[in-house]
C-alpha cells in the first residue's frame, strides 16, 4: 500500500511538473520563436488550431445566459465526475487485479494435491497481494479454529473486499439522476426567456430547438452514467461470486485438514475382565 501511494505521488508530481513546463514554454513561445525563427508548419498549423478554438470558446461563453453557464457547469462537471469513476473503477476492479491467475492456479493446485500448508499458503498470499489472497490469508489465520469462526472470517474479509471494489461506483448512478435535472432546469429556463424575448409572429421554432440543448446534453449524458454504472455493478458482482467461490473452498479445505487427525482410528476396544470381578460359586459362575 506504501509503495503504491508513493508510486501515484511521485507520477502526480512528474505530471504537474509537465504541465508547468508546457505553460512556461507556451508563455516564452514568441521570445524563442523570434530567437530560432519560425516553427515547423505542423506545430505552426496546430497551434493556429488551438488558438481559433479558445477565441471560439471564449465568444461562446460570452454569448451564454449567466444561468444555463451554471447549468452547463454543473453538466461539464457531471461529466468529468462521471468519467474519472469510471476509468479509475474500471482499472481498480480489473480481473487480473482482484484474481490474479498466477496465485489463484497455485494455490487452487496446492488445494488439489492436498498440499495445504499454513505457512507456504501465507508467503503466497503475501507475495500476491490482491484481494483474492487477503480473503485466503483471513482463513489461514484462523488455522485450528472451529470451521464458523473460519467462514465467519472468510465471510468478513470477503465483504470488505466487495465493498472496496463498489467504492464510488454509485456516483454514477447519482450522476444519471442528477444530469437530467439539470439539462431540464437549464431548458425551462432557456425556454422562459426565448417565449418573453418573442414578439408576436415571429419565428419560434429555432430558440426553442436552441433552448433544448441542456436537456439534450443532460438526458444523453445520464444514459452513458447509467449504461457505465450497470456494467461496474455487474463487474463487481462477478468478482463477489468468484471471492465467495474462493474463500468456500479455503474453509472447505481447512475443515478437511482439522477433520484428519481426529478422524483417524483408534485403538480397539477388547472385552477385558475387570480386575474386582469375583466369581460368585452360588451362580454357578467359574
Amino acid at each position: 500500500m506504501k509503495r503504491s501511494w508513493t508510486t501515484g505521488r511521485r507520477t502526480w508530481t512528474t505530471a504537474l511538473v509537465a504541465a508547468l513546463v508546457a505553460i512556461a514554454g507556451g508563455a516564452d513561445r514568441e521570445k524563442e520563436k523570434e530567437k530560432a525563427g519560425a516553427e515547423p508548419p505542423v506545430l505552426d498549423a496546430a497551434w493556429k488550431q488551438a488558438e481559433v478554438l479558445g477565441q471560439k470558446a471564449v465568444a461562446l461563453y460570452n454569448r451564454t445566459p449567466p444561468t444555463d453557464r451554471v447549468c452547463w457547469g454543473g453538466l461539464i462537471a457531471c461529466a468529468g465526475l462521471g468519467l474519472g469513476v469510471a476509468i479509475e473503477r474500471s482499472w481498480k476492479t480489473r480481473r487480473g487485479k482482484v484474481m490474479p491467475r498466477v496465485f489463484v492456479e497455485r494455490f487452487r493446485e496446492r488445494l488439489a494435491e492436498g498440499r495445504l500448508d499454513r505457512g507456504k499458503g501465507t508467503d503466497l498470499c503475501e507475495l500476491h497481494p490482491s484481494p483474492a489472497s487477503r480473503v485466503v490469508l483471513a482463513a489461514l489465520r484462523r488455522w485450528g479454529r472451529p470451521t464458523t469462526d473460519i467462514e465467519r472470517s472468510v465471510g468478513l474479509a470477503r465483504r470488505a473486499e466487495t465493498d472496496r471494489l463498489r467504492r464510488h461506483v454509485g456516483t454514477l448512478r447519482r450522476i444519471a439522476g442528477l444530469a437530467p435535472l439539470l439539462g431540464l432546469l437549464g431548458s425551462l429556463m432557456a425556454v422562459g426567456r426565448t417565449l418573453r424575448a418573442l414578439e408576436p409572429g415571429a419565428a419560434w421554432g429555432p430558440p426553442l430547438a436552441g433552448a433544448l440543448g441542456l436537456l439534450t446534453a443532460g438526458v444523453g449524458l445520464a444514459i452513458l452514467a447509467l449504461v457505465a454504472y450497470d456494467a461496474l455493478a455487474g463487474r463487481v458482482e462477478t468478482l463477489d461470486n468468484d471471492l465467495d467461490r474462493l474463500g468456500a473452498e479455503v474453509v472447505d479445505a481447512l475443515a478437511i485438514a482439522a477433520a484428519v487427525p481426529t478422524g483417524r482410528p483408534g485403538p480397539v476396544a477388547t472385552a477385558r475382565t475387570p480386575h474386582h470381578y469375583r466369581a460368585d460359586p452360588a451362580r454357578g459362575e467359574p
